[in-house]
């Protein structure tokens, strides 16, 4: 029977070759349940530890992704320094307003992260390009780019997640996914929601309080337990 740990080391190696091969380029090299663990691999990639020596000479981040936490780095050793890739981009997009009437529609700049909701890959942040269409015999212009991953970015979707990046709190995230019906009634949907989003401390709590009630915690429980230990964290 194979080696799981071993083969998961064979691999992080060979992704890690494969983008010494593409200075600049950004490759994912693994995927962790945990902020926790990625993090650890990010500090150990910038700080030239095993396959990244020597310090420098990478760079990377982690992301959350749809799997969990996705590392993702950059050999940028041999030569002048690439742009660094920033945190937000700000994009024009179409909005079609609140009802069905379409009131309202027209253009909204927001911002998003630069990093794919997906897979956690950089996005087009770089060749984000004006794009105009008309709507009731005007021309509109908004903003049009492509993510290196290949994953497409729909502007309903980029506008939802410029509302959630303005989610400050655990309890605010629960609430809107939940209404959003990104999360079902049990509890430990909430835990592992907060977990993918770096709320670890929150997502601990969460899941000691479904323990304590014997399995059974729903997510409205879940946010009115962390409303009484504080504001949600």
């Amino acid at each position: 029977m194979p080696n799981t740990l071993t083969g998961h080391r064979a691999a992080f190696h060979a992704a890690a070759e494969s983008a010494r091969e593409e200075r600049g380029t950004w490759r994912r090299l693994a995927v962790y349940p945990t902020v926790r663990g990625s993090r650890t691999t990010v500090g150990r990639i910038n700080h030239g530890k095993a396959d990244f020596r020597p310090e420098g000479s990478w760079e990377a981040y982690s992301a959350a992704c749809e799997d969990g936490q996705a590392v993702w780095a950059r050999y940028i050793g041999g030569g002048p320094r690439p742009a660094p890739l920033p945190d937000t981009m700000a994009v024009r997009i179409r909005y079609d307003g609140e009802d069905r009437g379409y009131q309202g529609a027209g253009v909204l700049t927001v911002t998003v992260s630069t990093r794919c909701p997906r897979c956690g890959g950089p996005r087009g942040w770089d060749k984000v390009r004006p794009y105009r269409f008309a709507h009731d015999g005007e021309h509109i212009t908004v903003d049009a780019w492509k993510n290196p991953c290949g994953h497409e970015d729909i502007y309903a979707a980029v506008l939802a997640e410029s509302r959630q990046e303005r989610r400050d709190t655990p309890v605010e995230l629960i609430q809107a996914a939940y209404a959003a019906r990104e999360i079902g009634v049990h509890a430990s949907q909430a835990a592992n929601l907060l977990s993918r989003n770096g709320y670890d401390d929150a997502a601990a709590l969460v899941r000691g309080e479904v323990k304590n009630r014997g399995g059974n915690c729903t997510t409205l429980q879940a946010v009115q337990f962390l409303q009484e230990l504080g504001g949600g964290c």
